[in-house]
């Protein structure tokens, strides 16, 4: 294939994934009432990874990392984003939400040139399968932005308060050198959840101690 035709092919997969712009996520980001959208969060988080891994002194492949941050939330640019609260009540299956997810990339890797194909589509499953430490350092530290963004928005948008605490804990016991980090999170939420009133559970405090 020519660079022309792989220029071309890699103009139009830049559409694709520019509709993360416009792809909405569950919370506003400010009180004026814009949306965040998945772009929103795939930049900040991919900013978060270069500098906790360099703040913390990890050893994993930082650039690995930061490419997985990049590419991890792709497939919302067709699939649009499903709130994980809507898996937790049971609203939408994990394997509904996979299967749909799985369809798309394999759509945007068809709109990719044969050179980037591959390595676009082997990072996004890279971070749904979990398994190398860049994976899981990645999966936590996206829990840990939508916190963050969650302290920012604070109390008045807490809609479900027995969800948010322990939403990272999970994939911070997968990669448990974000626990400092997950401490200072939970520090500034619990803040917010005394400035509302809201009951701040016992078992919240994980990682607080």
């Amino acid at each position: 294939m020519t660079k022309k035709k792989n220029l071309d092919k890699l103009f139009n997969f830049l559409k694709i994934a520019g509709q993360l712009k416009n792809t909405l996520r569950f919370t506003e980001i400010d009180f004026s009432g814009r949306r965040e959208s998945s772009a929103d969060h795939s930049w900040r988080l991919a900013l978060m990874t270069f500098m906790v891994a360099e703040e913390l002194s990890l050893e994993i492949n930082i650039e690995k990392a930061v490419r997985i941050a990049l590419v991890h939330d792709l497939a919302e640019s067709l699939t649009g984003d499903i709130d994980a609260l809507l898996i937790a009540r049971g609203d939408i299956s994990a394997e509904e939400k996979d299967a749909n997810e799985l369809k798309a990339m394999l759509r945007i890797k068809k709109s990719l040139p044969d050179n980037l194909a591959g390595e676009i589509f082997a990072l996004w499953e890279e971070y749904e399968d979990g398994k190398t430490e860049e994976a899981r350092f990645v999966k936590a530290l996206d829990k840990l932005e939508t916190m963050t963004q969650l302290v920012e928005l604070g109390y008045k948008v807490y809609d479900a308060p027995d969800f948010i605490p322990t939403y990272a804990d999970k994939h911070v016991e997968n990669f448990p050198a974000l626990a400092p980090l997950l401490k200072t999170v939970k520090r500034n939420l619990k803040r917010e959840y005394s400035k509302g009133g809201l009951e701040w559970r016992e078992e919240y405090d994980r990682f607080l101690k």
